[in-house]
């Protein structure tokens, strides 16, 4: 039987683990908390109505040893999110919380693959590999995977909801945000000049609307997770924008940020040898250089 363990059972765990049960991914579906009744109550709640949609999975409660035979971890553990807080603030309240998860998945064995989930994503992927030493080709973040998604629907909002849309958003997920404008089309063409930056700013925006709302996201960085999931499952080779390591790739060496991946026949995230506009390499390269920077001096004043 498929088994994953979510670490964090806030909403976004909790919604995660709704959406790998009802699309049937994993028959075990695993929750993780330092509040076990938290874990408990979120398990339960979702059983009593799982199966009524048919759903043959199973979500419960249960602790690290968990992780030891599981296939993947998702790491949604992270201190609650306010508006106004600054990319310092999540990464210095949450990197501690990241390390103590995976210094606990690891001491009971685990050998698959860790997603990122938690904020900031990007620099909490780097760090796990950085610095924690997990083996880069067992990490993955879920990078600017939702961007994309909610750049897509910024896109059909603004040329129309029955508009054919593809877009690709890379960089940092956040304020870093990268679009290639080159893989990003409406009906089969170019998004005009003026309609550009206006786009990336609403694909930006949208999560700050939504975290005023209701306090939080959660739907659609559950679906993004499901979605990287199903493509590693699968090896069917679908390029993502993941929160990799660059070692050169359009010139970036050592840092982790949000680029065109895909997992190999052997479930190895791979960076994908894609044509990027210059334009889009160009910046890549500017945000790698800030997120670098941002790295040294916040690992340095711990």
């Amino acid at each position: 039987m498929s088994k994953v363990v979510i670490v964090g059972s806030g909403n976004v765990g909790s919604c995660t683990a709704q959406t790998l049960a009802l699309r049937g991914q994993f028959g075990d579906v695993v929750l993780v908390d330092k509040r076990a009744a938290r874990a408990h109550a979120e398990a339960d709640d979702l059983m009593c109505a799982l199966p009524r949609m048919g759903s043959h999975g199973v979500v419960r409660a249960g602790a690290y040893e968990d992780c030891a035979d599981a296939d993947a971890v998702v790491i949604c553990a992270a201190a609650p999110a306010r508006l106004g807080q600054t990319r310092n603030d999540m990464f210095l309240k949450n990197a501690q919380i990241v390390r103590d998860v995976v210094d606990s998945v690891e001491q009971v064995g685990f050998a698959g693959l860790y997603v990122m989930v938690s904020n900031p994503v990007d620099l909490l992927a780097h760090l796990v590999t950085h610095e924690l030493g997990i083996p880069a080709d067992r990490v993955v973040g879920t990078g600017t995977v939702l961007d994309t998604l909610r750049l897509e629907d910024c896109a059909r909002g603004r040329f129309g909801t029955e508009r054919d849309v593809i877009a690709l958003a890379l960089g940092e997920h956040g304020e870093g945000l990268v679009v290639d404008w080159g893989s990003t089309l409406v009906d089969g063409r170019p998004v005009p000049d003026e309609d550009r930056e206006p786009l990336r700013r609403a694909a930006i925006d949208s999560a700050y609307d939504i975290m005023k709302g209701k306090g939080s996201t959660s739907y659609g960085i559950a679906y993004a997770v499901s979605l990287i999931l199903e493509s590693w499952s699968s090896r069917d080779g679908r390029l993502l924008p993941l929160s990799v390591p660059a070692g050169g790739e359009f010139g970036i060496g050592d840092m982790t940020l949000s680029l065109p991946a895909s997992f190999d026949c052997d479930g190895v995230p791979r960076i994908a040898r894609v044509s990027l506009d210059a334009s889009t390499v160009e910046r890549l390269g500017e945000v790698a250089g800030e997120m670098a920077e941002f790295y040294r001096c916040a690992t340095s004043d711990e």
